[in-house]
Parts: C-alpha cells; sequence; structure tokens
C-alpha cells in the first residue's frame, strides 16, 4: 500500500509529479539537490495551486489541503528513509540516475519500490544499482503532468507482479490512464512518434514537399493535432533528436537523425524554447517556401504507415498489446486515432502493398513486419 512518496527532481516533471501526487491524497516529499531547485519548484507548485483557485477548479480548503500534503528538502537520505514509493524525475543521463538509484536503495524502507520516469533508458540498466530489482519499475509521466492522462508503465524484466499492480493503482489514484510496456528503447510513445518524425525530415529532404505541405496535410486530412514540423518545434529539436538518437542506437540505422534535424540542433536552433527552428518565431519570420503540388492524402499515408508498421513490431516482439498501444498514442501523442485504429481504416492489404512498394524503393526499414503475415 503506497501512502508517502518521494520525488527526485523539482523541475517541470518532478513538480508535476508531486503536484498530482498531493492533490490525489498521497504525503509528499519533493528533495533536489540545491535549495534555489526546491524554491523554483515550490513556486512552480503554487503557482498551478492558485492557477486552479482561480479557474475555479479547486476550492481554498482543497488547495490549503494539497500544500499540507507537500514538503520538500534537499537531505535525498531524510526524503526517502519512510516512502513506500520513490520516482525518480532528474535529467536523462544514465550514470547519474544510477548513481542516486544506489543512494536510494541504501536509504529508502526494504518495501519500498523505486520508480524512473525516464523516457527512453533502460530500466533493467537501472535496476542493476540497486538490490531490489523486484521493486523497480518505469513510470513515464507525459508534460504537463496535471494535464496529460497517460502514464506508461515500464516493466523490467525482474519487476515482480505486485510491484506492477502497485504503480498501476498509484498511477490511477492520481487520475491517469496506464498502459504496460515491456523494457525496450522508446517505450510506445517515442517508438512509434519517432518513426513519424524522421519520415517527415526524410521527405522534407527529398524534395517531396514543402514543411507546410506537410504540416498542413497531418492537419487538415490527418486530423493530428499539429504538423510534424510544428510538434517538434513546439516540444523541442533537441528533445526529438535525443530521442531518435537513442533509437538509432539502440535499434539501428531505421532510426539514424535525418542530417536537417542534426544540424538544427548543433546550430542552437531548437524550435519555439530558441525563437527558431523548422520555423522562426521572432521578428524575422521566413517566406514559406513554394508548394511542391505533393498530393496531402499520400502524404499522411507515407507519414502515418512507417508509424502503423513499428506499433506492429510491438506487438510481434510482446512489447506490448494493441489496445495499449491505441491508448498510448492516443493520450501521450495526441494522435487522433491509435495505428491499429488507422490500420483499421486503411486495410491490411493495403498496408501490404504500400509498405512493399517501399521496400523496394527504400530498402530494409520498410519490410513487412510478422504482424502483417
Amino acid at each position: 500500500m503506497v501512502n508517502k512518496i518521494a520525488v527526485i527532481g523539482s523541475g517541470l516533471m518532478g513538480a508535476g509529479i508531486a503536484y498530482v501526487s498531493a492533490w490525489n491524497g498521497f504525503t509528499v516529499t519533493m528533495v533536489d539537490i540545491k535549495q534555489e531547485f526546491i524554491d523554483k519548484g515550490m513556486e512552480r507548485l503554487r503557482t498551478d495551486v492558485m492557477t486552479g483557485i482561480d479557474k475555479g477548479k479547486i476550492t481554498m480548503t482543497e488547495a490549503e489541503g494539497l500544500m499540507s500534503r507537500l514538503s520538500a528538502t534537499v537531505d535525498l537520505e531524510d526524503a526517502v528513509k519512510d516512502a513506500d514509493l520513490v520516482i525518480e524525475a532528474i535529467f536523462e543521463n544514465m550514470d547519474v540516475k544510477k548513481e542516486v538509484f544506489a543512494k536510494v536503495d541504501d536509504a529508502a524502507p526494504a518495501h519500498a519500490i523505486l520508480a524512473t520516469n525516464t523516457s527512453s533508458l533502460s530500466i533493467d540498466e537501472l535496476a542493476t544499482a540497486t538490490k531490489r530489482p523486484d521493486k523497480f519499475i518505469g513510470m513515464h509521466y507525459f508534460s504537463p503532468v496535471p494535464a496529460m492522462k497517460l502514464l506508461e508503465l515500464v516493466i523490467g524484466e525482474k519487476t515482480s507482479e505486485e510491484t506492477i499492480a502497485a504503480a498501476e493503482s498509484v498511477g490511477t489514484t492520481q487520475g491517469k490512464k496506464t498502459v504496460i510496456a515491456k523494457n525496450s528503447p522508446g517505450f510506445i510513445v517515442n517508438r512509434l512518434l519517432m518513426p513519424v518524425m524522421r519520415e517527415s525530415i526524410l521527405m522534407l529532404e527529398r524534395g517531396e514537399a514543402t514543411k507546410e505541405e506537410i504540416d498542413n496535410a497531418m492537419l487538415q486530412v490527418g486530423k493530428a493535432p499539429a504538423g510534424p514540423f510544428t510538434l517538434g518545434d513546439f516540444v523541442g529539436l533537441d528533445i526529438a533528436y535525443n530521442a531518435m538518437s537513442t533509437l538509432y542506437r539502440e535499434i539501428g540505422d531505421c532510426f539514424k537523425p535525418p542530417d536537417t534535424l542534426k544540424n538544427l540542433v548543433e546550430s542552437g536552433d531548437i524550435g519555439m524554447k530558441s525563437k527558431k527552428g523548422f520555423y522562426s518565431y521572432g521578428p524575422d519570420v521566413v517566406e514559406p517556401e513554394a508548394p511542391k503540388g505533393a498530393d496531402p492524402n499520400w502524404i499522411v499515408q507515407r507519414l502515418n504507415i512507417p508509424g502503423v508498421r513499428e506499433a506492429m513490431i510491438l506487438v510481434d516482439q510482446d512489447i506490448a498489446n494493441k489496445e495499449d498501444i491505441d491508448m498510448a498514442m492516443k493520450l501521450g501523442a495526441s494522435w487522433p486515432k491509435g495505428p491499429f485504429e488507422m490500420a483499421n481504416e486503411f486495410g491490411l492489404d493495403m498496408i501490404r502493398e504500400f509498405l512493399t512498394k517501399l521496400e523496394a524503393e527504400a530498402g530494409s526499414c520498410y519490410s513487412l513486419p510478422k504482424y502483417l503475415g
């Protein structure tokens, strides 16, 4: 039974996890390495609470209850000493995370579950830093945590059923929809998002369509909330590049980041936060490229079918089931339809034919998954 949660990291993700935990009745201690980080995190939490009050979503009494369940410290050992669940939400660095988990493992009670909010690192490797791999699990939240409904539970080779059940229960209490994925590169959401982003950039590099044509096709025909270039700029091209690079390292050439993405990141043009990415957001607005006359229906098929193919591979490899994959992509990536819902609309024969033609033109990255027979 989880009552007390320690959250390591007071940045955007850590503060968000602390907020949804305290709001839903858990006693929460947030910990970070510097008091100034703690102060910023607590200020972020207070702002979220005040916004909730202003919008009429939280009463003053509820806000006071929430804040009374929250504390913060720079003392890691003290933060985890009586925790039932420890959720790590620091930056994506394997060595640093392992160092933190080794300390947590020594200081946390024997019954405590240890969880990581990593979006891409191996759960099994992180678990080796502890003496309790059966109590180690991935709990991957999505930003902004209070608004996003998805929680990816990532299961390591030694994660016990009791640990999975406890993490599911916590996620449900936090108001999240949980999906389960076995430990694998990119889990569900990043594993499927990256082929779509990569294909859109390759399409641009080959001169098959402009950025505007691709984004507009995905908006108007694909019914996506944003096109891949707009979305990439919004999320941050550095984040997309790091996620794609991890998949490239773990899976191979089919996830190699295109040169255009690499060059933008290396030049510091990482999207909205730097005022320039694929598009410009400062005073120097760049004129849109002349249209290439690409068929928007073909663009949507050309971008979505590699994502559908990757979803089929996850099922082939027994990493996740169809229902969880569809829910993950709708809730975690705001896809209007899950990949298997898309597959039903396209028809398996059409996908088989489309991929067979693509493989002949572009190679084995488009080979037929076992799912298609």
